[in-house]
Formats: C-alpha cells, sequence, structure tokens
C-alpha cells in the first residue's frame, strides 16, 4: 500500500507541513478503524466533516493527518484546501508509481461480479488487488489506488458513476491497460435523465483510451457499435451472438455449465459457482480482459473458484423446508429480470419478494408495471412487493401477488404463510433493507 513521508506528500499535493516529516504506509478515513502507521485524511461532506475526528484516529494509531486547516493535535499535519482532492493526487501518483496494470470497469450491471472473477483469474498470474465492497465512486476508488502494494502485478478498479463526469474524473486517475463497460440499462435513470445519457455516461471510460489499450464491449448490447467507434483502444467484444471475440456457447438444458470460443479455441464445460445466463455473459466480459493480457489457462480455473459476493443471487439452500436466494444487495430493471429468469427455473411454488427499485425517476410506475408483467409471464407463482412503486409491479401481476407497505407487515405474513411460499427469491434495493427480511428467514431455521 501507499507509503512515503509527509515531506514528498506535501510535494505533490501542493500542501503544507506542519510538524515533522513522519513516514507513513496507507491511508483511511475512518477513524474508528485501527489506523495504525497510517495517514488520516479528514474528508468533508454536506453532512459530515472527518476534522472532528483527528483525535479518535490519532488514538487508535494515526502517524498524520491531512486536514484543510490546522487542528489542535500533536501529531504532524498536512494541510491542503481540499482534502477529498489531495487524497486523489496522492492515489494517482502512487498507482503510476507502482506500474501496475489498470483493469477498469463500469456498467449499468455486472461490475462487481466481473471484478470478483477476475481476481480469481488473475491471482492465478501474479499479485491482484481489487475494489473492496463498493468502494467505486470519488472516495472509494482513490482509496483503493492507495491499497495497491509495489508487488501487485494487477489492479482491478471497479467505477461507479452518481451522476454526469463522474467516470471521467475517475478515469483520469489512472492509466488504463484494459476498460470494461459491460452494459448500459435504467438502473440510476432518476439521476442521468434519460438513458442515452446513461450510455453516454458509461462510454467515457474508453473515450480516452491510447491505441495500446483494450477496450471490452458487450457485442450484444445496442449500444455496442457506438462504444466502438468512439474509442482509440483495440476492441475486445464478448457475447452470446457470432461474431463476438468471446463467444457464449450454452450447453442445452444445462444453466450453468457452458462453453466460451476465444479466436477459434475452445474452454469447454465452464460451471459457475453462481447461477444466471446472465452470469455466463458476465464470465465472457471477464475472459475478453484476461485474454487482453494474453492468459488462457487461468480462464477456466479462476471462474470456477471466484467468490460470488453476498447478497447477490446468493443460494442459501434449504431454510425450513424451502430453497431462499438471497439477491437483497440491489435491484435495477435489468437485474431484477435476470433474477426472474433464475427463480423460473425452480419448480412450482417459487416466490419472487421484490422490493422497490429506486432512483428510477419518471419511469419508475413504468418500470415496475414492466417487472409486474415480466415476472407473470415466467409462471412466478407468488409475488409479494414492499414498499411504494412495487405496488404497481403487484397490480401488473394481479392474482397471487401482494403488496406491503413496509418491512414489518411483510416479515410477518411471509412467516406465517412460509410452508405454501416455496422456493423464494428476495430482492430489492438497498434503501430498502431486505437483508433484515432475509435475517428474519434465517432466524426462522434456528428456531425449528
Amino acid at each position: 500500500m501507499i507509503s512515503m513521508n509527509l515531506h514528498q506528500a506535501a510535494a505533490m499535493t501542493g500542501g503544507t507541513l506542519v510538524g515533522k516529516p513522519t513516514q507513513f504506509r496507507g491511508v483511511i478515513t475512518d477513524s474508528r478503524q485501527d489506523c495504525t502507521g497510517k495517514l488520516f485524511i479528514g474528508l468533508k461532506g454536506d453532512n459530515f466533516n472527518g476534522e472532528n475526528y483527528c483525535s479518535q484516529a490519532i488514538d487508535n494509531g494515526a502517524v498524520a493527518v491531512l486536514v484543510s486547516c490546522a487542528q489542535d493535535v500533536t501529531a504532524p499535519q498536512l494541510i491542503c484546501e481540499h482534502s477529498l482532492t489531495a487524497l486523489s493526487v496522492l492515489a494517482k501518483n502512487w498507482a503510476k508509481q507502482c506500474q501496475v496494470k489498470i483493469i477498469a470497469i463500469t456498467g449499468s450491471n455486472g461490475k462487481t461480479t466481473v471484478k470478483n472473477m477476475l481476481k480469481s483469474i488473475f491471482s492465478l498470474s501474479g499479485k491482484c488487488v481489487a475494489t473492496q465492497g463498493n468502494l467505486n465512486n470519488e472516495i472509494g476508488v482513490p482509496l483503493t489506488l492507495c491499497n495497491i502494494h509495489v508487488e501487485d502485478k494487477y489492479a482491478v478498479i471497479e467505477m461507479g458513476a452518481a451522476k454526469l463526469g463522474d467516470i471521467s474524473w475517475l478515469v483520469s486517475l489512472v492509466n488504463i491497460h484494459t476498460a470494461v463497460l459491460t452494459n448500459a440499462s435504467p438502473a440510476h435513470i432518476g439521476r442521468f435523465g434519460s438513458l442515452e445519457n446513461i450510455v453516454t455516461e458509461k462510454g467515457k471510460i474508453i473515450a480516452n483510451l491510447t491505441n495500446t489499450a483494450f477496450a471490452v464491449l458487450p457485442f450484444d448490447d445496442d449500444n455496442f457499435k457506438k462504444w466502438s467507434v468512439n474509442t482509440h483502444g483495440q476492441v475486445l467484444s464478448f457475447g452470446f451472438k457470432s461474431g463476438a471475440k468471446v463467444q457464449i456457447e450454452n450447453k442445452a438444458g444445462s444453466d450453468q455449465g457452458f462453453n466460451l470460443i476465444i479466436n477459434d479455441s475452445t474452454i469447454a464445460d465452464i460451471n459457475l459457482p453462481v447461477a444466471g445466463v446472465h452470469n455466463h455473459l458476465n464470465a465472457a466480459c471477464a475472459a475478453a480482459v484476461a485474454s487482453s493480457f494474453g492468459l488462457f489457462d487461468e480462464i477456466k480455473p479462476g471462474l470456477e473458484s471466484f467468490a460470488p459476493a453476498s447478497g447477490r443471487l446468493e443460494n442459501l439452500g434449504k431454510i425450513a423446508g424451502h430453497i431462499v436466494i438471497n439477491d437483497s444487495y440491489n435491484a435495477n430493471p435489468q437485474s431484477v429480470k435476470a433474477a426472474i429468469d433464475v427463480l423460473a427455473q425452480y419448480s412450482n411454488p417459487v416466490t419472487l419478494v421484490l422490493g422497490d427499485m429506486a432512483e428510477l425517476g419518471n419511469d419508475s410506475q413504468k418500470l415496475h408495471i414492466e417487472i409486474g408483467k415480466y415476472a407473470k409471464s415466467h409462471n412466478i407463482t407468488h409475488l409479494l412487493t414492499v414498499g411504494t412503486d412495487s405496488q404497481y409491479a403487484s397490480q401488473a401481476f394481479a392474482d397471487t401477488a401482494l403488496h406491503f407497505d413496509n418491512l414489518d407487515a411483510l416479515t410477518s405474513y411471509l412467516l406465517k404463510n412460509w410452508q405454501d411460499l416455496g422456493t423464494t427469491l428476495v430482492k430489492g434495493s438497498r434503501s430498502m433493507h431486505l437483508e433484515d427480511l432475509i435475517n428474519s428467514i434465517v432466524a426462522m431455521e434456528k428456531v425449528a
């Protein structure tokens, strides 16, 4: 991880050093964690001021603090006008110094899964660092870059966007070897105003690539041609359709087993530790990235041994007699449809528990109705919805759909009627806190 003295950090950031030019190893923004030997960054936001916690960080081992104005602490201080800008400068310089190969990933769906697949593949070839959790924003990306070790060969960096311009700023921090665009869908359309804006924003990750870099793009996506002509990078495509550089060949009657055809060579009988044909696309995407580094033999074992993220189509096994699939981490129209596709493969009865899909703006009602119809057409037995706009999904599904205004009411109904529900999949946006429902279901098994 980042290691330098405060004199070097001051020269990089243009900040003023107060105190001794102490050596630090690592940076941290959370004063509650173990800060031993690290530089504490006192970030400021609309609802928080990290500079108020400098003393706590020092008590927890921080050897210095980076702040916008002098603090009443005994540790050395690096005073910079904008702490986030200073953090990004340190991160950019450290990543460049380490000479690591950067893989940058964005997209409406699949970012985290592809990241985890790539970490598994690359770890078979050399040391690899990757974004932890959901640290994919203007704070998380610099922190990830600062976490690169000098011996790391690869760095897999997930990049998210909350508004227009975010991707361009994140890309400016790194020298990209391979840029990955998984797809573009109406996720967070309420923030961006239109799907076209999302397509354009996601495309920024490949806009300034050099002709020695690679752009990994979804061949089946309607926007493939638009993206591919707007990059100088070497395009590597992935998808189901003929013509993709990495083509998926699904085996009849199999959800998980599939082949990948790469440059006329076949990687056969791949079995992922996670369900869903959409994850075959994620695997093909990861394979395309690996091929940009000349890796081939590592692809199958890497894909078959990757660790799926918690709360993403996580099969919890049988609980009180029924299979439970925890897909509660987040939700948008495309990911909900993918989850329905998985649930529809189980024998009836099957139940979809759906919370609101957030940040869909003026399209929210229409998109929730679309999900209700999609669930109905895929023979889902029961639909239980909770929240506000998810009621439109229930109305579109009709018949065996029930809507609940709050999680307590839903939980009470579900536990009382558990034996009638069959295989149950739980999905909703983060704001719905459906992990609490999952905890109640798991607790039911313990009581039994």
